[in-house]
């Protein structure tokens, strides 16, 4: 349980990071052609939602932190 909270704060810092170091718009068009990839959606996506990638990657790294810290305290209490 350790090593997944461990990684779930270290996505987190890199998530979260890149958001508060205002990542460029490019880098979430990129995001949205990839996971997005397979899907008939349209080519060139408006700032919408790019805004809503951004959006959506900012809530992730959040929920990232909360389940990582809540391992970590979980495994604390089970070690203890």
């Amino acid at each position: 349980m350790r090593v997944v909270g461990l990684l779930l704060l270290a996505g987190a810092a890199l998530t979260l990071g890149l958001h508060l170091l205002e990542a460029p718009e490019a880098l979430y068009r990129w995001l949205y052609h990839h996971l997005l990839g397979g899907l008939d959606v349209p080519r060139n996506p408006s700032h919408a939602t790019v805004q809503a990638v951004r959006d959506v990657s900012l809530f992730g790294g959040i929920l990232e932190v909360v389940v990582g810290v809540g391992l970590l305290v979980a495994d604390r209490v089970r070690t203890v």
